[in-house]
């Protein structure tokens, strides 16, 4: 990959996620204090039960269609790689619960703390599993990250 299609990559990825974390917050506003019970709120009705199996139906023929497309769209070989498939789960797990604490409070001081932790906890976890090593430099930067968590977490 050249430098500038690196730098594109970076750009698009900044761009869509700020605008995403900004609709986010807008549609979290909109909803009032999120909490885990008023995630878990379920209405059962037989019209509710027949939307949700479609939903579901969706869901299935989706991931099936996907699924096969694997050898045909590198894009579905991508998705459909286990763990890359589970990490996205796993991502989007994440970034729907962020719905509690962006209820609560704003969006800049969140994605700070959140980007701070992520930093290092997915560093820590990185050593341990892939035995990456750092620099003295980098852990000095990871444990500026931990003092600027302190420092929001104060104002």
């Amino acid at each position: 990959m050249t430098r500038e299609l690196f730098i594109i990559s970076l750009v698009v990825i900044t761009v869509s996620g700020v605008a995403g974390y900004l609709l986010y917050k807008l549609g979290s506003n909109s909803l009032g204090v999120i909490t885990f019970e008023r995630l878990a709120e379920v209405d059962l009705t037989g019209r509710s039960l027949a939307y949700l199996a479609l939903m579901l139906l969706g869901l299935l023929m989706v991931a099936y269609g996907g699924y096969e497309l694997r050898g045909h769209i590198f894009a579905m070989r991508y998705l459909f790689t286990p763990a890359i498939f589970a990490g996205l789960v796993l991502l989007f797990v994440s970034r729907f619960l962020i719905g509690i604490p962006l209820s609560v409070t704003g969006v800049g001081k969140l994605t700070a703390v959140l980007t701070a932790l992520l930093v290092v906890c997915t560093a820590a976890a990185s050593s341990i599993i892939f035995k990456e090593t750092y620099s003295l430099r980098v852990v000095a930067g990871m444990a500026l990250a931990v003092v600027s968590i302190l420092l929001i977490g104060e104002g």
